[in-house]
Parts: C-alpha cells; sequence; structure tokens
C-alpha cells in the first residue's frame, strides 16, 4: 500500500542546483479567504470545483530542494496549512520555503489524499470518488500562483503528538510543526531515512509513553538524504504535519530539521529521587515521571518462581521507606535481592487493579548496581495492615501468629489463600503458574513474609517461595501486649461494639483441648455482622443478647437491638465440638492478685436438640500445653434449647497472683455434645473481672 502525499516515483532532475531567484515585490493581490476557511469547503467524497474568485495567501513551508517533496510544496497561513499539486520539478527555484505566494484559487479543485487536502488542476478519476485531484499543469501555473516577497518569518509550532489528530480540518495539517525532546525508535536508529527501493517510515517517539506517544517520520527514497543513517540522539524535530489514514506522519525537509543531539531517553544523567515523592506525584490519574530523575531500591520480588509477571518487579527503596511495583516493557533479568537504579523520565505513572507502577518501563533505564541485598520486612499484625496498606503497597512486611489459612484450591497455594490472625483477615495470592502452586499450605503459620500488592478492594500479600517465607505452626498466640487491659478494677465488657471485632483480650478459639489453646481463632462469620440466633455456619458470632428479648424474637428484633453478645456457634465441622471456646488473654499478673471472674453464659437458639458442657480452665505462657479447671458457680455449665442466660462466677484465689508471663482464661468444651438434632448457639455476655 502506497503511504504518503503522493510522492510520484519518477524524478527528474529534483537535485540539480539552480541559483536562487531574484527578490520580488508585492504582486498586488489581496486574500480574501484563510487557507483554513477554504478547506472547510471540503468534506468527503469527489473533489470540490471552486468557481468563485477566492484568494488565499501564505508562506510557502515546504518545497521539493531536498527531493522529499515531489511535484508538490506547502503553504500555511496563520490559520493552516494546504498541499499544492503542481506539475514539473525544481519549484523551489520559484517558491522556495520562507517565500509568500497567492494562489487565486477559482478554476481549481479542492480534494483529498487519504485524509490531507490538496488543491489541483482537476478531478483524478483513478481516485474520483476518494476526492483525488490531479496536478496542476507547468502552463496554468502562472495564472494561479502569483510569488511574493522571499524571506518571511517562518516559526514551526511547537506541540505534542497527542495534539494532533486524523481529521480532514485538523490545524495543523500541511503546517510547520516542531517536537521537543523527542528521537527515533531504538528499532530504527540502525537504518536509513528510507530503504533503496522504498519510501521509509520510521517512528519517532517522546520520552513520555513512548508507546503511545509516537509518529511516522516519512522519507522518499529519492530524497538527497534517503541513505544517510537517522540520527540515535534526543533533541527537537521540525516537519510538515500530514495523515495517512489513521496514521499520523511527519515530513522534514532536510536532515537539519533533526536536532538529535542530546542524551537519548533514559541515558542521559539523573539526580536521585525517593520512591515516596515519585508516589505523591500519582493524585488518581496517569502523569509522568519528572526529567532527568531516578529512583534506587532493591528488588524484594523472585521471578525464579514464577509467582509474577515476568515483565514486572517489586522495588522497595531500604528498610521501611516506600515501595513501588515496576513495569518493563519486555522481560526483565533482575533478581531478588539486587540493587537498580531506574531512570523515571517520562515514564507513565499509573494504576492497574489498585496497584500504583511504573509502566512501561525501557530495559534500558534500569541498571544494575549490586546483588545479594536484603530488606528486612517490616512486622505487623493483618490489622496494622490493612489500615496502612495505601502507604505500605509493594513493600515487605512479615506477619507473625497467622491463626488459620484457608481457601486456595483444593488445600493449595494457588489461588487466594485467606490469613487470618486476631487483627483480621486477608489474602495471600498466587499464580497458577507459580511452581510452588500445587504445594500445601499449612493451616497456620509462625510468620509469612511477602510484598503488598492490592487487587481492586482486595488487600493483598505476594510470597516469593513458601519453603523460606512461611514458617508452619500450630495456632501460636498473638504477640505480647494484646492481652485484656488491667488498668483499673474492675474490668467490665458488655460486647455491645462487637461490630467493629472482638475487644482487645478476647479470642475465639477453635480445636481447644486440654494441652493446647486451639489450632486457630474462629472465622467471624459475616465478618462481625449482626447474625440471627439460628445461623447455622460455624464460627464466631455477633448474636443479640437474650437479655430484653424472647426465645421467639425474630431476625428483624435481633438485628435491631443494640443489646450484642460475644457468640459462637457449634457444628460438626473439626475443633467445633468438642473444641469451641471462649478465651481472654493477660498478657501478666504482675503485681496484682485475687482475680474474680464473672459473666452470663447464654443459650440462644430454642430450636436446637444438642446440649453442650462447658468448663473454666486456665493456662500460663506463650503457648500453654496444659491447663487446669477450676470450679465456678453455679458447677455446672451448659448451653441447650433453654432459652436464656446464667450468671456465672469463679473465683481464682491465688492461682493467677503476680504471674510475669502470659495467662489464659478459657470457657471451653473439652467434651463432646450430647443427643441429637443441630448444635448450640452460645454467647457470653456482661463480663467482669475484678482484682486487688
Amino acid at each position: 500500500m502506497l503511504i504518503g502525499m503522493a510522492l510520484i516515483t519518477i524524478q527528474f532532475a529534483c537535485k540539480k542546483e539552480i541559483a536562487e531567484p531574484p527578490v520580488l515585490g508585492d504582486p498586488g493581490l489581496v486574500a480574501n479567504t484563510t487557507i483554513q476557511s477554504l478547506k472547510t469547503r471540503y468534506t468527503i467524497g469527489q473533489a470540490v470545483a471552486i468557481n468563485d474568485d477566492v484568494i488565499i495567501e501564505g508562506v510557502v513551508s515546504c518545497d521539493d530542494r531536498s527531493g522529499n517533496y515531489y511535484q508538490q510544496i506547502a503553504m500555511q497561513d496563520g490559520s493552516g496549512g494546504i498541499l499544492l499539486r503542481i506539475a514539473g520539478g525544481n519549484h523551489y527555484t520559484n517558491y522556495p520555503v520562507g517565500r509568500k505566494i497567492y494562489v487565486k484559487c477559482k478554476g481549481l479543485f479542492l480534494g483529498q489524499y487519504n485524509g490531507t487536502l490538496q488543491l489541483g488542476g482537476g478531478l483524478d478519476s483513478n481516485y474520483l470518488s476518494n476526492g483525488g485531484v490531479t496536478l496542476l499543469a507547468t502552463n496554468l501555473q502562472p495564472e494561479h500562483i502569483y510569488r511574493g516577497a522571499l524571506n518571511q518569518p517562518l516559526e514551526p509550532v511547537v506541540v505534542n503528538i497527542s495534539q494532533l489528530t486524523t481529521t480532514l480540518q485538523d490545524r495543523y495539517v500541511s503546517t510547520l510543526i516542531k517536537l521537543v525532546g523527542h528521537e527515533i525508535s531504538t528499532a530504527d536508529t540502525s537504518k536509513a531515512y528510507a530503504d533503496v527501493d522504498a519510501s521509509g517510515n520510521r517512528t519517532v517517539q517522546a520520552c513520555s509513553n513512548p508507546a503511545t506517544n509516537k509518529i511516522t517520520l516519512r522519507t522518499s527514497n529519492y530524497a538527497n538524504f534517503a541513505t544517510k543513517n537517522l540520527p540515535d540522539g534526543n533533541g527537537d524535530i521540525i516537519g510538515i504535519y500530514s495523515y495517512f489514514g489513521s496514521t499520523k506522519q511527519l515530513t522534514i525537509r532536510d536532515e537539519s530539521d533533526l536536532q538529535l543531539t542530546g542524551a537519548r531517553c533514559g541515558s542521559g544523567p539523573t539526580t536521585p529521587m525517593n520512591i515516596s515523592d515519585l508516589r505523591a506525584l500519582f493524585t488518581g490519574t496517569t502523569t509522568y515521571g519528572p526529567n532527568g530523575k531516578r529512583i534506587s531500591g532493591v528488588v524484594i520480588s523472585d521471578k525464579s518462581t514464577n509467582n509474577l509477571n515476568t515483565r514486572n518487579i517489586y522495588l522497595q527503596q531500604g528498610t521501611g521507606l516506600a515501595g513501588i511495583a515496576v513495569r518493563f516493557d519486555a522481560n526483565h533479568t533482575f533478581n531478588l535481592g539486587d540493587s537498580i537504579d531506574v531512570n523515571v523520565t517520562g515514564m507513565e505513572l499509573s494504576e492497574f487493579n489498585g496497584l500504583l507502577q511504573l509502566n512501561n518501563v525501557p530495559s534500558g533505564y534500569a541498571s544494575l548496581k549490586a546483588t545479594g541485598k536484603t530488606i528486612v520486612p517490616r512486622v505487623a499484625t493483618i490489622g496494622d495492615i490493612i489500615t496502612n496498606f495505601e502507604s505500605w503497597e509493594s513493600t515487605l512486611i512479615k506477619i507473625l501468629n497467622i491463626n488459620t489459612l484457608s481457601g486456595g484450591t483444593s488445600g493449595k497455594w494457588s489461588g487466594s489463600v485467606n490469613l487470618t490472625d486476631a487483627t483480621g483477615t486477608m489474602v495471600a495470592y498466587t499464580s497458577s503458574a507459580a511452581t510452588f502452586a500445587t504445594a500445601a499450605y499449612p493451616t497456620s503459620a509462625t510468620s509469612l513474609i511477602g510484598y503488598l500488592t492490592p487487587f481492586a478492594t482486595t488487600f493483598q500479600v505476594g510470597i516469593r517461595n513458601p519453603t523460606t517465607d512461611v514458617v508452619a505452626g500450630g495456632g501460636p498466640p498473638p504477640p505480647a501486649g494484646t492481652g485484656l487491659p488491667l488498668t483499673t478494677s474492675p474490668y467490665n465488657q458488655n460486647f455491645d461494639a462487637i461490630s467493629a471485632g472482638l475487644p482487645q483480650g478476647f479470642y475465639a478459639k477453635v480445636g481447644a483441648t486440654a494441652s493446647s489453646i486451639g489450632t486457630g481463632d474462629m472465622t467471624p462469620f459475616g465478618g462481625w455482622a449482626p447474625t440471627a440466633w439460628s445461623q447455622t455456619s460455624a464460627g464466631a458470632k455477633n448474636f443479640a443478647s437474650a437479655t430484653g428479648l424472647t426465645a421467639t424474637s425474630d431476625a428483624t428484633a435481633q438485628g435491631a437491638s443494640t443489646n450484642r453478645t460475644f457468640g459462637i456457634r457449634q457444628t460438626s465441622s473439626t475443633g467445633y465440638d468438642p473444641g469451641s471456646a471462649f478465651v481472654v488473654l493477660l498478657d501478666n499478673t504482675t503485681g496484682k492478685s485475687n482475680f474474680q471472674m464473672n459473666f452470663q453464659i447464654q443459650s440462644l437458639d430454642n430450636a436446637i436438640g444438642r446440649t453442650t458442657n462447658w468448663i473454666v480452665d486456665y493456662g500460663f505462657g506463650d503457648a500453654p500445653t496444659s491447663f487446669t479447671p477450676i470450679a465456678s458457680t453455679p458447677a455446672t455449665l451448659t448451653t441447650s434449647n433453654a432459652f436464656g442466660g446464667t450468671n456465672v462466677t469463679v473465683n481464682f484465689g491465688s492461682n493467677l497472683n503476680n504471674q510475669n508471663q502470659k495467662v489464659w482464661i478459657r470457657v471451653v468444651t473439652l467434651s463432646a455434645t450430647t443427643g441429637s438434632g443441630s448444635r448450640a448457639s452460645s454467647a457470653m455476655d456482661d463480663f467482669q473481672l475484678s482484682w486487688n
């Protein structure tokens, strides 16, 4: 397919040197319309004949001196530009760049060649329906084209490629423009302006978003510079804008229009900037990195396990500092622990599914500085991570004491694995292509390391390799400082604010035994949303308290009640019958004595058929291996179909006095339920702990 502005493949003496014409004066003509106004006469289809006395004037912006234009010249005024199709050659002797000319348009035809408007001498029968026009014959040219003064001001308009359109009436078509800070694409810098036997189409691109911010440099193979190599620097490019169909094109007058002597994008001198400052430039819409800046950091992702696209890395500036996702324009070669610099000049800063990334970074913009570097992960609870997710995004974190892992694909890492600790739940996502996708994950973890990466509204962590990033555990307790606050005696808790989560120091454990605190924390049903007493899914629940309601109160009344309680629903699921436990943690009891506990245990579902037996016991240490039962009043604690609550008192005497270690108090079911049918919806309410 021919691309260009109808460059004729046969040229005669277009490169012959001829003396400059003498300076002529004003021919005495006055334009009565603008070029842009004239161009509006053509819309689509067959070329339009001009039958009235229309005169336009303008300055020649491109001639045929170099051979890159043939049998045409471009002229422009303050409103726009247009091509004149004229027979013959060496037109630069009469109509050189910078000469003012006047065109009497009556008797000419206005048409177009694949989008670019032209004035010609007649209708082109071969392209009649497409607006084609023929060359204006040599003998008719003096009747239509009048020469004015030479060396008229002609300054190119500085534009961005995004300002140029492919519409018939585009302001910049057939005018002289300048692109600042552009360069020939890397793929074309090794080529000549044109091919030996065909015109050349080379790509000019900007530093900012080069994937879309580009235009075709069109050069005839008859140009006297056609066989010269293209310059490989960065700078300013001047030329005549046109388009062919949907392709934006630029035609230079000669090679001096390419002023590309600067350092190419990404290769010039740079000064450092913080990743946090780069992130702050993004305010919700795509923006671009500042010129002459670079970021530095350590790669915290691992391409060797295939849990990440081969074009992506996560880069963190340093321990405790900001990070960012970097997406290259091709597969990268950087490994976990590599210290690298990335030139951010003009690079796209945008979000993908909620993840802020430096996008389409050329490989040459990144350089390796050192290997084997380490980032110490930030230790945080899941609750802390969720609160600070945006500022911690793309950084390395370490979660301790993950009580349960669930989800994924049949117990394997592939897909979304739910991580739950005492403060919340988030997702560890693993690609099905990861080398560990089919490996089984543990039921709980002492610790897990990964980088934070959102997906839309989902808080996710990406692990590099579970062999090194995940330490399996048996549901260890939360870290120090998370126990019930013993500031003033008595401590009272009514659980009315349970919709925000359990109060500090309270846990619902599953899999509890006489020698284990439990294999993990129960997943709160509905994320602690109010739940009806008859809801049969296993887990911790936000129930309405029995106080103030009756056994026949419906779900609407229960949901509207502001008197809430801490509930557990047992099912046959492993660890729930037996093994369910209401747990209270005290960080220590140093300097305190004579503990007494009061609470109400409630039976909330009167339609069940089984009875649950509860006991109170206690244990010491980070992960107790034994628990001591203690007497309560009443001595027997049960929940069944007998709706209502029972007030319970437990006097610990001196058993909990002055302990400098964790103290665990449980209301726990260590024996199986009795009877048949559904299991109880049980609850703890109106809790009080006193001491001296």
